[in-house]
């Protein structure tokens, strides 16, 4: 709901300026466009931009200080559950002043301390300063759904929703992190406390971080773990947490493409709301891409307002630059724009959207990452086999010539731009700089290893401390660049404990038994969601409801044809501030051998190889910016 930064010094009384912070608030006005707020402590300064969306009165502005014990806060989110909360609180004495959220952290804190986390049904991220032990507190929630960067200066520690606000804090000079660019190139995201900054982190979530007197203490509150939660039914979690989602003093809308995920969220608002929302279909115009027929045939069926939304091209440079800045980010996929416009045209309206981020991270959506433990098992399979005989199997069913180990398996198939490919490209100093790679790719190992203790719960663990927290980050500075603030209800931490808990044939099932024989012999591109069918709860528990097209259609992400656009006229913008000029990626890419593997892939003109020019080429512009 908002943006946040501050500065928390070292010394005991260290005056700040007032001017400075307000200066790097404002690098994060679109964050907040309603108020902005500012309040100097003695060693401490937060700053605040606000879009008021639970109490509107401008009592609730922030920062906020509670009257009662002098708690400051600066917060950014939702306590979904806080009207229960405050409730609890009321009885224990507590008199509120206001009818917001941000009260009911303050009063929460005072009343149980740092433990208040695990009382909180929500999103969200905050500083939050205590008198009475004169410690800062610095809090991220469960998921990530919210984001916080902080730095490290000299004289202090600086904080905020984007690593904006930061780089506009006086005397602090931003160097980029080439761990940072590696990540990104690969993954299209930034993993672990890293960013691209390499004096920027980023707050991992379920993550407190405590400073006092000189001293930092760090600890995570809360980890995903499987819970089967009395077996309640999915379908029952799921519209308990859309209700949740509905807490507002504002009209809410939501997102409908068509999907099944987006169709649930949509469904549930029906469910357990009087109030019928708008739905918002975006449509992009000239890629031959429309799913609007299917979203309209879900808004006829639960009888709700639906808004198509014509929007330009997904990948219009201007467009693509001005995302850019306002995220201070490279966009890691193309349908960000997308999404930016459509916030856009609800942010007219509306400041609140809720989306159906998280179902595919948690129910098997990817069926081509989570197949990967039947790949190890023909894997094991084939070393049976003398090498003449399986190296032809193996072509065919799209497996490497040689075995190789899980970790590898899974690596190869998640990265986007192949470890080795991108490595010809890159200059001997940004190479030396990684380490040949080894650093990032020993990260990705031990956080995939951690992840679970089969290969499935691997994956599934990845996906949802990793993967989903990198997507929930690009859905809130997506919609938040627009002034509107994005819901996710499928990842409520409750939800998210019962799908983990889950068999992986509970999410990702064969068609048939001849459909499972047939895979055998079949790459797992080739026979996903055609001979198998992933997000089974999903689909069983909602083929009663939603229409049957909506049920049964295979995943349908955001088919601009990549490899036809990077190769054809509309990527000239985009090449010709790689080649026409000296490029600011040639700190880390040779420029020849970037032409050169761009002329060689072009003949080809793979969506792969789309992929990967989307992603050097909105790298290019966010090194220009920075």
């Amino acid at each position: 709901m908002c943006g946040i930064f501050g500065f928390i010094a070292h010394a005991r009384d260290m005056p700040l300026s007032r001017d400075a912070l307000e200066r790097c608030a404002e690098e994060i006005a679109h964050r907040g466009p309603d108020a902005g707020g500012c309040y100097i402590g003695r060693n401490f300064g937060f700053a605040h931009r606000r879009l008021s969306i639970i109490d509107l009165d401008p009592r609730s502005n922030q920062p906020f200080v509670e009257a009662d014990t002098g708690i400051v806060i600066t917060y950014n989110g939702e306590i979904y559950n806080f009207r229960e909360l405050r409730v609890a609180l009321e009885k224990e004495g507590a008199i509120f002043r206001t009818a917001s959220d941000t009260e009911v952290i303050c009063k929460a804190f005072a009343r149980w301390g740092i433990d208040c986390l695990h009382m909180f049904r929500g999103m969200f991220a905050f500083a939050l300063y205590d008198p009475s032990s004169q410690a800062t507190f610095l809090v991220r929630d469960r998921l990530g759904i919210k984001p916080l960067y902080y730095a490290d200066t000299p004289i202090g520690l600086a904080f905020s929703s984007q690593p904006s606000a930061i780089l506009r804090w006086p005397g602090f000079n931003a160097s980029i992190d080439p761990i940072g660019v590696s990540s990104f190139l690969s993954f299209r995201a930034v993993f672990g406390e890293r960013s691209l900054f390499s004096n920027i982190m980023k707050m991992p979530p379920a993550t407190w971080l405590r400073l006092q007197g000189g001293e930092r203490q760090q600890e995570r509150w809360w980890s995903p773990r499987p819970d089967k939660m009395e077996d309640a039914p999915i379908q029952e979690m799921i519209g308990a947490a859309v209700e949740e989602h509905l807490v507002a003093d504002t009209p809410v809308a939501t997102l409908l493409s068509g999907g099944l995920d987006s169709s649930i969220v949509a469904y549930e608002i029906t469910n357990h709301s009087s109030l019928k929302p708008t739905c918002f279909t975006g449509v992009v115009e000239g890629e031959g891409y429309d799913e609007s027929p299917f979203a309209a045939e879900v808004a006829a069926t639960i009888r709700t307002p639906h808004r198509l939304v014509p929007l330009p091209s997904a990948t219009d440079i201007e467009i693509v630059t001005r995302l850019i800045a306002l995220r201070c980010h490279p966009l890691g996929m193309h349908n960000e724009t997308a999404m930016y416009l459509l916030a856009e045209s609800v942010g007219a309206d509306y400041k609140v959207v809720l989306t159906g981020e998280g179902a595919d991270e948690l129910f098997a959506g990817y069926s081509r990452i989570y197949r990967l433990p039947f790949d190890l098992m023909r894997d094991g399979w084939l070393a049976w086999i003398p090498a003449r005989f399986s190296r032809t199997i193996r072509r065919h069913i799209g497996l490497a010539n040689e075995r190789c180990s899980e970790f590898e398996l899974f690596l190869n198939r998640y990265a986007y731009f192949p470890i080795d490919e991108k490595l010809s490209l890159a200059t001997k100093a940004w190479s030396r700089a990684i380490n040949g790679d080894h650093t990032l790719i020993e990260w990705m190992k031990d956080a995939y290893l951690a992840a679970g203790d089969s290969p499935a719960a691997r994956i599934a663990g990845f996906f949802v401390e990793h993967h989903l927290t990198a997507l929930l980050e690009m859905v809130d500075n997506t919609t938040m660049a627009a002034g509107v603030e994005a819901r996710v209800p499928f990842t409520d931490h409750r939800i998210v404990a019962r799908a983990l808990s889950m068999r992986p044939a509970e999410r990702l099932r064969w068609r048939s038994r001849w459909a499972a024989i047939k895979a055998f012999t079949t790459p797992i591109s080739s026979f996903s969601e055609r001979l198998d069918v992933s997000k089974v709860p999903l689909r069983d528990f909602y083929t009663q409801v939603l229409p049957s097209s909506v049920i049964t259609r295979k995943k349908l992400g955001f088919p601009l044809p990549l490899g036809r656009w990077a190769a054809g006229e509309e990527s000239r913008p985009f090449r010709d501030l790689l080649f026409k000029s000296t490029p600011a990626i040639a700190d880390f890419i040779d420029v020849g051998a970037l032409k050169a593997w761009y002329d060689s892939q072009a003949a080809r003109a793979s969506d792969a190889f789309g992929r990967q020019f989307w992603l050097i080429s909105n790298l290019e512009i966010f090194l220009r910016q920075h």
